[in-house]
């Protein structure tokens, strides 16, 4: 039987222990369990514990030295909280793997970003294009292909009210509302917009596909049986498949990007 005392704090909100006690914020950086600028934060302290897959003699250490600041100079039992299902390690199954691969041609765009943003005069009519370019890849590419297999297939087959899938949605919003901002500088030729929301576009994206690769999606893949696993892999096929000539327009802009600042 858990302790009532660690039953307690188990299912306590991670931001409101963090606003209790400061210092867990600091044990849970260590194990780089990013909490502090989450944009939900109502993650329960279990959760977070299942979240992140952490290994059993690291996810005793956290919570012993969690409960150590909670409830200083006492000894308390530390119960196994993350879920034993079908542990994987780092190998994910091929729809995830599939993700991840998109993810690399997204985080090409993102690494020309900053060159983009140091030359861009949107008066300029070539540097017009590459910014109409790189925001038709964006909606195209990254929301309308990558995002809607996630939003219209994956997340599908999780509660859709779990905290990390929210977090998800909630950066895809924001995503959109930056490319829409975009567009409205090269619309009233704003430099400092696009420069901006192009900046802010990037940091959301670069964190996000951090949190999918090695939070979300590892989670997600030791929660899916094989039949899951078989119904989002044909789904994803069927999406591949239908917007191939997307894809391979999308691979080729990059190149031609990477080739106009010799990456």
């Amino acid at each position: 039987m858990i302790d009532s005392r660690v039953e307690k704090y188990l299912n306590t909100n991670i931001k409101d222990i963090i606003n209790e006690f400061e210092p867990v914020q600091t044990i849970l950086d260590s194990y780089n369990i990013g909490c502090a600028p989450c944009s939900v934060g109502t993650c329960k302290l279990k959760d977070i514990i299942d979240i992140h897959n952490l290994n059993e003699t690291d996810e005793k250490k956290l919570l012993t030295e969690t409960f150590a600041i909670i409830y200083p100079g006492e000894v308390l039992e530390i119960p196994r909280v993350a879920s034993e299902k079908k542990p994987k390690g780092l190998t994910l199954s091929p729809p995830l793997k599939e993700l991840v691969e998109e993810h690399n041609l997204i985080k090409r765009l993102l690494a020309l970003v900053p060159e983009i943003i140091n030359v861009v005069d949107i008066k300029n009519p070539d540097h017009k294009t590459m910014v109409i370019n790189a925001t038709d890849f964006i909606k195209n590419y990254a929301d309308k292909y990558h995002h809607a297999k996630e939003e219209d297939i994956l997340f599908k087959y999780f509660e859709p009210s779990l905290d990390i899938i929210q977090v998800m949605l909630h950066d895809h919003t924001t995503g959109r509302s930056y490319v829409s901002l975009i567009l409205k500088g090269v619309e009233t030729e704003n430099n400092e917009m696009i420069k901006d929301n192009l900046n802010n576009y990037c940091n959301l994206l670069t964190e996000h596909i951090y949190k999918e690769d090695n939070i979300l999606y590892p989670w997600m893949d030791k929660n899916m049986n094989m039949r899951m696993i078989g119904d989002v892999f044909s789904k994803f096929a069927e999406v591949s498949t239908a917007m191939k000539e997307t894809r391979l327009k999308y691979e080729k802009m990059i190149l031609s990007f990477e080739e106009k600042f010799k990456r």
